[in-house]
């Protein structure tokens, strides 16, 4: 089938005329679109060089603002988007990308607040301190020195002393010793029955050592 053929295909001549309709309509969108963004752009410098002449009336922002709170249909934001429009100093496109920006950056504010706080990180653990290392040396030798020297004069004291010294010497050191016994295990015997027979043992022991004597 030759080019010209599928050309005069009937569905093709059909499918043809509706793209034809559809860019022809596009083309008069885009004028139209056009022309209303001119008209947008001549309107809007108009109502800004209004508001510049009003400006002027009311120069300080308080009572300005108060003034376009009289204005209906107008927000604050849009009427300054106009006087800059009117004083020549931006293009709407420059107004309209200041917008986008302006709601960008203030989505992006509000999202951070909604964020929830970051969780405090927990306190790191000090280290436990090592334990100090046990010495495993001798004594101190002058400390051991003076020990020996205690234990000799001792030694030497006791060859000096006679025989019924040396006893009484030894009675006193026994004595102690029992006295120390008795206030250790005595208040521990609290049966009385014990404490009779704890009385009697030494009184047995002590007659014994009496009537050896007397012997």
């Amino acid at each position: 089938m030759s080019a010209t053929s599928k050309t005069n295909n009937p569905a093709n001549a059909d499918l043809l005329a509706k793209i034809n309709a559809a860019v022809k309509a596009v083309n008069e969108a885009e004028k139209i679109a056009e022309t209303a963004k001119v008209e947008y752009v001549s309107r809007s410098k108009a109502v800004g060089l209004l508001l510049l002449e009003a400006k002027k009336l009311h120069p300080k922002v308080a009572d300005f603002d108060a003034f376009l709170k009289k204005v209906k249909g107008l927000k604050l934001a849009r009427a300054y988007d106009c006087m800059r429009i009117a004083g020549g100093r931006t293009t709407d496109e420059e107004i309209r990308k200041e917008t986008r920006d302006r709601v960008k950056k203030h989505r992006a504010s509000k999202k951070k607040k909604e964020l929830p706080a970051p969780t405090p990180k927990k306190p790191e653990p000090k280290p436990k301190p090592e334990p100090e290392p046990v010495s495993v040396t001798s004594p101190d030798v002058t400390e051991s020195a003076e020990i020996s020297i205690e234990q000799r004069r001792a030694e030497h004291a006791e060859l000096d002393l006679s025989a019924e010294e040396k006893a009484a010497k030894a009675s006193a050191h026994y004595l102690a010793e029992f006295t120390v016994a008795c206030h250790a295990y005595l208040p521990k015997i609290t049966v009385e029955a014990d404490r009779q027979k704890a009385r009697l043992l030494v009184s047995e022991l002590t007659s014994v050592k009496v009537k050896a004597k007397a012997a």
